[in-house]
């Protein structure tokens, strides 16, 4: 693979790009999850969400998807790689990525994985992220979402780190 760049995704080819790979994949097959929720996500607000894509030349490989806002600051709300790039380290890149940007604004980081998407919450858990609860008929009747963490510690120590370093 030639040099990979990651960028924010800002254009509308795109979002729908990104909304294409969602609505065509598992888990969001399984989760009744079409081309329009995709496009729904890809086209909100930058200060509700940030999206970045993985780019080899000008070939799309996956993006990612972040909330900064919210109960849950540094969520990961979606990660997908395309299949022709599945098992090259694109996910993890992606990760890498966006756990630099949380963890300047926050100690923590989440996300939720489908549990019949094995595959994803061992690379999850295989970088540091916990479970930490389930949440039963979540998106879909008869299947559950497992709530996983990364964290660097406590909210309380990161906002006295960030306080000692003004």
């Amino acid at each position: 693979m030639s040099a990979i760049q990651i960028k924010p995704v800002t254009t509308l080819e795109e979002q729908q790009w990104c909304a294409r790979l969602m609505a065509d994949s598992e888990p969001w097959i399984s989760l009744n999850r079409s081309f329009e929720d995709g496009m729904v996500l890809m086209q909100q607000a930058p200060d509700e969400i940030q999206a970045f894509i993985a780019m080899e030349a000008a070939t799309p490989l996956g993006f990612v998807v972040i909330k900064l806002k919210g109960a849950f600051v540094g969520y990961i709300q979606v990660i997908a790689v395309s299949p022709q790039a599945r098992g090259k380290g694109i996910g993890t890149l992606l990760l890498d990525h966006v756990e630099a940007i949380i963890f300047q604004k926050s100690p923590n980081a989440f996300i939720c994985v489908s549990s019949f998407n094995h595959r994803a919450r061992k690379l999850y858990e295989s970088r540091g992220y916990q479970l930490l609860g389930t949440l039963e008929n979540y998106l879909e009747n008869g299947f559950s979402e497992h709530l996983l963490r990364k964290t660097m510690g406590s909210i309380n120590d990161f906002r006295a780190k960030k306080l000692s370093n003004v």
